[in-house]
């Protein structure tokens, strides 16, 4: 998996729609979303390279950096 950023939101996962899909709902809720297709469309997912090295070897799935 790779580092996406995503608004402020850092996910890591295979492709950056992925990462969109996960990110969105914490920036606005989906009923935002569906009212704002414009902003939907908008909404990227940057690669991040850098921040690679901090995804979790163990994890299976695309998920949320914790950056507790």
């Amino acid at each position: 998996m790779q580092a996406y950023k995503v608004d402020k939101v850092l996910v890591f996962a295979d492709k950056g729609t992925e990462a969109k899909m996960l990110a969105a709902p914490l920036i606005r809720p989906w009923e935002e979303w569906r009212e704002d297709v414009a902003g939907w469309v908008a909404l990227r997912a940057e690669r991040k390279p850098e921040l690679d090295p901090l995804v979790n070897p163990d994890a299976t799935s695309p998920y949320i950096h914790s950056q507790e």
